[in-house]
């Protein structure tokens, strides 16, 4: 199991478009460096679940 990263912690959301047909579905990967470099945090539907996952990831409050 990968260690806590330290504080301040620091994510980014990346958009992704998945698919090869059309529709194509866009989802919202939060990234961090942490444990290794573009490290996968976790994946979203919508840009307003990720900028909440972000915040709770980088809240010092929750470690």
């Amino acid at each position: 199991m990968p260690t806590k990263p330290p504080y301040p912690r620091k994510a980014r959301i990346e958009v992704v478009e998945k698919g090869t047909d059309q529709p194509k579905v866009t989802w919202y990967q939060l990234r961090a460096d942490h444990p290794e470099p573009d490290s996968l945090i976790s994946e979203h539907n919508t840009e307003q679940e990720a900028l909440d996952a972000k915040r709770r990831y980088e809240d010092p409050d929750k470690s």
